[in-house]
């Protein structure tokens, strides 16, 4: 498999994001996925068209989104609705904020696949093992384990919620409600949508709304 791995860095978020990243990079080679990386200065619509036009299976993208775009490292679309097109076809893994909701269904409208999600993306930085190991558990069960995109969403999701639990055990509740939220928004498109899941954070914490004002 031939992947393009995108990370920018240029903020605190990407900062981490970029860091996290490097977890997947170091699990591709293990695993003899062919990467491009494009890295800081090369996170820019140029490259990324130029690289995806030579043909990948797998596109990863690391960190700033829209609704319908993903932002490289100059804060402008290196994907968005008009050129989406290139990711025909393709896997697309993403941690971004919102991009499932509008560029995603485009690229699975193309015969693409998705992970992303529909809502913002928290976390706190008193827990970013916790948030690494949710972010990137997706990448390790589908494309490392080769494990299904239904069973790889599935288990994302419990993880998220496996950990928002441990998080609420360690007294992180800031870190647990983003865990949830974000386990919550996390979508694998063209794959079985997700069971919806009863109840809310304040449910899941057992704590009386005011706290989160």
């Amino acid at each position: 498999m031939k992947a393009i791995l995108c990370r920018p860095r240029f903020d605190e978020a990407s900062q981490h994001s970029f860091a996290f990243a490097g977890e997947i990079l170091g699990w591709c080679r293990q695993a003899g996925i062919s990467v491009i990386e494009l890295a800081e200065a090369d996170a820019v619509r140029t490259k990324v068209s130029r690289e995806l036009a030579k043909g990948v299976e797998l596109f990863i993208f690391y960190d700033h989104g829209d609704e319908d775009a993903l932002i490289g490292q100059d804060e402008k679309p290196v994907i968005d609705l008009e050129n989406a097109g290139l990711l025909a076809g393709k896997e697309v893994f993403t941690l971004a904020c919102l991009s499932a909701k509008e560029l995603g269904p485009e690229v699975r409208s193309r015969g693409g696949t998705y992970w992303g999600y529909t809502e913002v993306v928290g976390y706190t930085t008193d827990a970013l093992a916790e948030f690494q190991e949710a972010f990137n558990c997706g990448f390790r069960f589908r494309f490392i384990e080769n494990d299904s995109r239904e069973n790889a969403l599935s288990r994302a999701k419990d993880t998220f919620t496996r950990l928002a639990f441990e998080l609420v055990d360690a007294g992180k509740t800031f870190a647990a409600i983003y865990m949830r939220e974000d386990g919550d928004a996390l979508v694998y498109l063209d794959s079985h949508e997700p069971e919806e899941k009863e109840g809310c954070l304040l449910t899941l914490l057992k704590l009386p709304k005011r706290v989160f004002h």
